[in-house]
């Protein structure tokens, strides 16, 4: 089966992980060109190497994880991810620098100013999981917080971080529970704009090759003026690879089973190196995974949590998205944004940015083939279908997803994900083709300042929407409800022209206006039925489902909070506060009346003891008077007597 995840390591530093049961099954049916032999016979006599019976594996792996899902009805599966062979292996390692040799300079960003900003160590020292951003580019490392353990009672309610109030907690950490967070996850640190042999990471302050007129945008200002958290996930010293493929594949597994590579640069003495993470993580998305848990923590009370991912971090957030649904966290997302969403090809052929060509001589065998795209589209589906997680996908035109155009990868992100077009014609300084590539990950963060983009008629440039009041054009400005909306109209419009009903064109907000200035104002787009699309509203059914998700039902800590036990337990303070007063009229009360009772049984007892004692006394009294009164009359008769 490939729904259980791997638990462990194999022993040995270089022993790849053992393939699931099933597909060790399927590849021993598949004969061998070479030979009749199954794979790990032997070598003689012309059988299969232990490469081609690891090939074998591999692409019966991946057929077997790709129909799980279709299979299972949407289910979300755990995938065990197949095995490849080593870096050494599949990329020329003449096209590899020399990581450990000593270079002549430095980076001006190694400065001793920018380097103390990371006490951790960082770039030297391993530096992964999410960083609060502050105003001006502020930044801290999230701290963890509080998990609920089922079998840990003093766990279930939070017990506070010692601030006293919201504001205080912010200030402090740049984090409060109880706001809208966004995530941001990086793409590819091997290209020289962010890279750790640069002492360079992607921060909220864009970069001068990126924002025209020497950069310096503050990303996160118009966010965190409408109070949301902003964080960034980093992993940019597992990204930094030679190959961008190399840093693709460990968003899904650890290839050769010993640990996720990193490097580790010195600026002491110029000197890069890898090194083995030691974890037990099997991939990137696994450490994304435990760095939102920890980040977040099991008591987090916002409304909203929204994943941005760019280029090959794309991947990651939808990997990530998936996993904390399955999971059932509190944290898990209910919109991904992604940026400029990058795949390599199967035939690893192509140019990214010039760089491509250091994958050096790989072919589909040496890879995982499709794997990644798959994959990814199909979260993107099922996240819809399942979790109303509602996809909105920015490009630049004429930029390359990776994406075949005859894939059911393709098919997948085209129905479930809306698309927008920038035509960033603003990008004219030396480094132009990194430029339109990042071009809308500043577009997309500023956009939160301002109103979605008027939808108007390509040919007349006739508004269509009630601007700025709808949302007919996807933006980070929009609502989460009014995305959902897009995203159903869109599914509908997908499903009438594959039934004949109407044309199959692809559905993608164009660029029309603004694309000479960096100047998100006079931004209008256009797309295929622009007025249907500037009708939509959402839909007051899946709003009704949204609600009752159960990431956003964990949110709630008032008294109608659900408890139940598993990943989603724990209680509000407010149901505490109300047990322990049931508790108290329970037990509390009947003890009162128990003590008044006695109290006032003993005071009674008492009084009427005081008063036998008086009825005694004053029977004692009246013996002896009478013993006394008659005392005389008994000496007389005495004397009479004698």
């Amino acid at each position: 089966s490939l729904t259980g995840r791997p638990t462990g390591r194999p022993p040995g530093a270089s022993a790849p992980r053992a393939p699931p049961p099933t597909a060790l099954a399927m590849a021993a049916a598949v004969p061998s060109s070479r030979g009749n032999r199954l794979p790990g016979s032997g070598t003689a006599g012309g059988a299969p190497t232990a490469a081609a019976a690891r090939r074998v594996i591999t692409k019966a792996a991946a057929v077997l994880a790709l129909a799980a899902p279709r299979a299972l009805a949407f289910d979300f599966p755990k995938i065990d991810l197949p095995d490849v062979p080593s870096i050494e292996s599949s990329t020329d390692s003449t096209n590899r620098p020399d990581l450990n040799t000593v270079g002549a300079t430095v980076s001006e960003t190694c400065s001793p100013q920018n380097l103390a900003r990371y006490p951790s160590g960082w770039p030297t020292t391993l530096d992964w999981g999410i960083y609060w951003y502050g105003p001006n580019d502020q930044f801290k490392k999230a701290t963890p917080r509080q998990q609920a353990s089922l079998l840990d009672p003093t766990s279930w309610v939070d017990k506070g971080d010692g601030f006293d109030n919201a504001t205080e907690r912010w200030n402090s950490e740049f984090f409060d529970p109880s706001r809208n967070t966004v995530i941001y996850f990086h793409g590819w640190s091997g290209t020289g704009a962010w890279s750790t042999k640069e002492c360079k990471r992607v921060t909220t302050k864009c970069d001068p090759n990126l924002c025209p007129n020497g950069g310096g945008d503050q990303l996160a200002d118009p966010w965190l003026k409408q109070g949301w958290n902003v964080g960034f996930f980093y992993w940019d010293q597992f990204a930094d690879e030679p190959c961008i493929r190399d840093a693709e594949q460990k968003l899904w597994f650890d290839r050769q089973g010993n640990g996720l590579r990193w490097a580790s640069y010195n600026p002491g003495n110029n000197s890069l190196e890898w090194r083995q993470y030691e974890g037990s993580a099997q991939s990137v998305t696994d450490l994304c995974v435990t760095a939102v848990k920890e980040a977040m923590g099991d008591f987090y009370a916002g409304k909203t949590v929204r994943f941005v991912g760019r280029s090959i971090g794309s991947q990651l957030a939808v990997g990530c998205a998936a996993q904390l649904h399955e999971e059932k966290h509190v944290a898990a997302p209910q919109r991904m944004s992604l940026l400029d969403p990058f795949f390599t090809q199967k035939e690893f052929s192509f140019d990214f940015l010039g760089a491509g060509i250091r994958c050096g001589k790989v072919t589909s065998s040496t890879g995982i083939e499709n794997f990644a795209q798959e994959a990814t589209a199909n979260y993107v589906k099922m996240l819809w279908l399942t979790h109303r997680v509602a996809t909105e996908v920015f490009t630049t035109v004429d930029e390359s997803t990776g994406l075949g155009t005859d894939t059911k990868a393709n098919k997948d992100m085209q129905t479930y994900a809306v698309q927008v077009a920038y035509k960033p014609r603003w990008c004219t300084n030396s480094a132009e083709a990194q430029c339109k590539h990042r071009a809308v990950f500043p577009l997309y963060f500023l956009g939160k300042a301002v109103p979605p983009p008027p939808l108007v008629e390509e040919s007349t440039g006739r508004m269509l929407s009630d601007y700025p009041k709808s949302c007919a054009v996807p933006a980070a400005s929009c609502s989460d409800a009014q995305i959902r909306a897009l995203v159903e109209e869109h599914v509908a419009l997908v499903h009438q022209a594959e039934q004949g009903l109407l044309p199959t064109d692809k559905t993608v907000w164009n660029q029309v206006a603004g694309t000479d200035t960096f100047n998100l104002t006079d931004d209008t787009f256009s797309v295929a039925g622009g007025a249907q699309m500037a009708a939509v509203a959402p839909n007051a059914a899946i709003e009704k489902e949204v609600q009752n998700e159960n990431a956003i039902v964990q949110r709630d800590w008032g008294m109608s909070r659900r408890w139940s036990l598993g990943p989603e337990s724990g209680v509000s303070t407010v149901q505490l506060n109300r047990v322990l007063q049931i508790i108290g009229c329970i037990i509390v009360v009947p003890l009162i009346a128990f003590v008044t009772y006695r109290v006032g049984r003993m005071a009674m007892d008492k009084y009427a003891n005081g008063e036998s004692d008086e009825d005694d006394d004053e029977e004692e009294d009246s013996d002896v008077e009478a013993s006394e009164g008659s005392s005389p009359l008994r000496k007389k008769g005495l004397m009479d007597e004698e």
